[in-house]
Parts: C-alpha cells; sequence; structure tokens
C-alpha cells in the first residue's frame, strides 16, 4: 500500500479509460504567466497545495542547508513552526488550516498534524493509530487515512493496510469510511463541496471509490479494467485521477453520474493524471520522452483542450518540466501551483496564472 501511494502523490499511477486527447504535437498554454515563488535562501523548493483563495503550502529549502514546510500569502513565504521531523504539508484550505505529516523521532513515530495561525496541533486518533491526512475542506473536514502504529523491523506500521478514514473537523475523533467488498484496505485523497469523498480502495489492484458523507462506498468504472484512483474533486463535483490503460496510464474524469470520460496520455509521453480542478479547467502531469527516460510536464485540460504549462526559469533557473499540483478562481484568472524542474532535477515552487 505504502509503494502504491507514493507512486499515486508522485503524480503517476497504473490505472485505466477510452481515446486520447493530446498527441506529440501539443503546445504550451498561451494567455499564462508563469513565475517561481521566493524560497528560505536555499535552491529547491516544491509548491504542494492551494486553497480556494491562493494560499499555496509546500516545502523550501533553507539557507542554512536544511529544508522547512512553509505557507506562501501573496507569493511570500512564511515557515511552519512543526516540531517533527520530514515534515510534509499535504493541503492548505481558505481559513489557513493546513494539514500534513511528520516524523516524531523522540517516539519513533509518524505523526499527523494541523497547524493553523503559527499554532501546531497533532490530529486526534484512537490509541494505535497514525493519522495520514491528505486534504482539508474549506469547511475543516479532513480526509485521508489511518494505518495501526504496529512494531515491525522496517518501521512503525510497514506491514499495516491504511484505512480511509475522515474527520469532521480538526479536533473530531476519526470515523473509517466503507470498504467496497473484498477490498482491504485505501486512502482517502479527497473532497469535494458537497462532503463526497474521493480516493482508492484495495484488493488485488486500485479501485477509484466515491464515497457519501455517511462513509457508503461507491466504485467508478475504469477504462480498460485494471484499475484506478480519484485524486481530486471539483467545484462542479466532478471526479478526477487515473486509470491504467496498456502501458501506462490516462487522466480520466468521471462526471456526478460516474461516467468515465479519457483525458488523454498528455505530452506525448504515457503517463497522466489529473489531481484538481475547477467547473471546466483540470490540472495534473503527463509524461514526455527525453534522451534517458521521460520528463513530468505540467498540464492543464480546459473544455476538450489540453496544453503543458511550461517551466519557469530565472537568472539562477532554468526549468525544462514540471507538474501541477492544484487550481483556483481568483475572479477572471485561473491559477495553478505546482513545480518546475531544471535538467539536473532541482524543483522550483512554480504559480502559473491563466486568463
Amino acid at each position: 500500500m505504502t509503494a502504491l501511494l507514493l507512486a499515486l502523490e508522485g503524480g503517476l499511477v497504473m490505472v485505466p479509460v477510452a481515446a486520447s486527447a493530446a498527441g506529440s504535437d501539443m503546445r504550451p498554454a498561451m494567455n499564462c504567466g508563469v513565475r517561481l515563488l521566493a524560497g528560505l535562501g536555499g535552491p529547491g523548493s516544491n509548491a504542494i497545495a492551494a486553497s480556494s483563495n491562493g494560499l499555496v503550502v509546500g516545502i523550501t529549502d533553507t539557507a542554512a542547508g536544511g529544508s522547512a514546510p512553509v505557507l506562501w500569502r501573496d507569493g511570500q513565504p512564511t515557515p511552519l513552526a512543526i516540531p517533527l521531523q520530514a515534515v510534509a504539508p499535504t493541503s492548505v484550505n481558505q481559513s489557513g488550516v493546513v494539514v500534513g505529516t511528520g516524523y516524531d523521532d523522540t517516539h519513533e513515530v509518524l505523526v499527523g498534524w494541523w497547524w493553523q495561525d503559527g499554532v501546531y496541533h497533532q490530529l486526534p486518533v484512537s490509541p494505535g493509530d497514525i493519522a495520514l491526512p491528505s486534504m482539508v475542506s474549506d469547511s475543516g473536514v479532513v480526509v485521508g487515512a489511518l494505518i495501526s502504529d504496529e512494531e515491525h523491523s522496517d518501521g512503525p506500521g510497514a506491514d499495516e493496510n491504511e484505512r480511509p478514514a475522515v474527520w469532521s473537523s480538526v479536533t473530531a475523533a476519526p470515523s473509517d469510511l466503507g470498504l467496497p467488498s473484498g477490498a482491504e484496505g485505501g486512502h482517502a485523497f479527497a473532497i469535494g463541496a458537497d462532503g463526497t469523498i474521493g480516493g482508492v480502495a484495495l484488493a488485488d489492484g486500485g479501485t477509484p471509490v466515491l464515497w457519501t458523507q455517511a462513509g457508503t462506498p461507491r466504485t467508478l468504472p475504469t477504462i480498460a479494467g485494471r484499475g484506478g484512483v480519484v485524486l481530486g474533486i471539483d467545484s462542479a463535483g466532478q471526479a478526477l485521477g487515473q486509470s491504467a490503460v496498456p502501458g501506462g496510464t490516462h487522466a480520466v474524469a468521471w462526471d456526478v453520474q460516474g461516467r468515465i470520460n479519457d483525458l488523454g496520455a498528455a505530452a506525448a509521453g504515457p503517463d497522466s493524471g489529473a489531481v484538481a480542478g475547477v467547473s471546466g479547467v483540470s490540472v495534473g502531469t503527463g509524461s514526455k520522452p527525453s534522451f534517458r527516460a521521460s520528463r513530468p510536464q505540467a498540464v492543464m485540460w480546459a473544455g476538450k483542450s489540453v496544453s503543458i504549462l511550461p517551466p519557469g526559469s530565472d537568472g539562477k533557473f532554468t526549468g525544462v518540466s514540471g507538474s501541477a499540483t492544484s487550481v483556483s478562481r481568483q475572479g477572471a484568472t485561473t491559477v495553478v501551483v505546482g513545480f518546475s524542474a531544471a535538467a539536473n532535477g532541482l524543483r522550483r515552487a512554480t504559480e502559473w496564472s491563466c486568463q
């Protein structure tokens, strides 16, 4: 489960849908300005998620040679004081509530946390459980997973199945979400404005799932029957994610009736995935063949068109690839965040503003 989820959160997973919407001649997005977000004196950074009103969370290298979780407001970073190691923020809402994970080296355990207005808190869990929050909604509901804190030679919880879970607020005890028949575990990655939750259930492979507010699961179709995952729910209630196809993955969308739409293998490579959207626009990642392997490219789907969001550059950094992780509407502007990557793999947090 852990290896699969790392692949999912990295942007590319094996999962299925129908005909490709993009070809090798895909053009850069038009009318999109790009800027690299300021860091904390170190060379690299990554924008992981954004709120509906433009707050951005991520990680940036520091001048001292370490790294720190940050919250960007109007492009300016504020470090988050989280008393843990390997801190990874995963989501932020319009009220500035940030959720994520980190490692408590004193007690040798992974910890799920939330932060607001400079104050850190642990997410509530039952004794023996570990919280893995993935998203916090604007109404303060948190979705993610729970895993048992069992002692193993390869780390706490290493041999346990994750259980999809929801917290009705950051101070409430979590509730397990139901699993489809035959599933052994799962993870919730997204929550829509109406309280619908999206994610994956695991048995022999990944099954895309939507849960009602009551926690009842509904499985969604995939393209070729090989598995899939819901990674986002847009402002119109459409579920977004990936579906496996022979040789790769395609970004897909499921409408409110659960019908699947293949968004295609974007950027000319074999893999793509959609992770976030607003009505009419979805964003995510596609792969583009390069000399040694493939490079990720930030992708935007708008209606029936698909385009690459150009990587950012400045006097010290030249982006050649990238990935989009969140999108929001700020007035008439569609704002996308993610990262640009240089040829040596260095990443810089990036914001695209499209008219």
